[in-house]
């Protein structure tokens, strides 16, 4: 497989009054903005393809991840850049029984996301292309910068899909921890309206309709709103 022949070059650092998005970490994001990175990804945004052994993968397309940029910080709040040339490699292999030769093209660039009132986030993105033609060069190329943005941006939580590269095992054990954690804030805020643990069981399971136990993260939140709501309505001792 022949090298590609043309290259990218990449964006230089800009002038701290160039075009990028300033840069004032000591900001930080607005409330507004950090309130909508804790919320969970939309599922409808969730794309699904086959990939090792024929499982299903589960991924943001680049093009969700920029309007998830635009959607969060604004389209004139962000912006992205190389932080080094797109590297070629090649890799070849010969086959044991009859010496056949192949090869793969695999292509590399870092991309650096630049946030208005947030520090820079950088990361790595590969693509690669079996065929030797210009046009699937250049796919493999835009392919590896994408897949590099992406990657960059989760470093911004779960509203870019950060939490679909959690291995299943780990995944679970967090949502457990964080079950478990509501429950005992919903035990907590009982304590406090005057209920012990047998009594709070007892109201949320008639409010919710199962057991404590039983309740998810969004039944948990909804009965939390309705504790607090409540606690907030006793009156102040003097």
């Amino acid at each position: 497989m022949a090298s590609p022949r043309r290259g990218l070059k990449a964006v230089s650092d800009p002038a701290p009054d160039g075009a990028s998005p300033s840069v004032s970490p000591e900001r930080g994001l607005p409330p507004s903005v950090l309130a909508l990175l804790g919320e969970k990804l939309d599922p409808r945004l969730i794309a699904r393809r086959k990939g090792p052994n024929g499982h299903m993968v589960r991924y943001l397309e680049g093009y969700q991840a920029i309007n998830q940029a635009n959607r969060l910080f604004g389209p004139d709040n962000w912006g992205a850049e190389l932080v080094s040339p797109v590297s070629y490699h090649e890799l070849r292999h010969v086959e044991a029984k009859n010496g056949a030769i192949s090869s793969l093209g695999i292509y590399t660039a870092t991309v650096r996301i630049r946030v208005r009132g947030c520090v820079p986030k950088a990361d790595v993105g590969s693509a690669t292309t079996a065929d030797d033609t210009a046009e699937a060069h250049e796919t493999a190329i835009k392919a590896a910068v994408t897949d590099a943005m992406k990657r960059a941006l989760r470093h911004f939580g779960d509203q870019f899909a950060n939490a679909l590269y959690e291995r299943p095992g780990r995944r679970r054990a967090r949502e457990a921890g964080e079950l478990a954690d509501l429950r005992t804030t919903v035990l907590g805020l009982g304590a406090q309206l005057g209920m012990d643990q047998a009594k709070t069981r007892e109201a949320v399971e008639s409010r919710a309709g199962k057991p404590l136990d039983q309740l998810d993260t969004a039944e948990l939140a909804r009965v939390l709103r309705a504790m607090a709501g409540a606690l907030a309505k006793q009156p102040r001792s003097a």
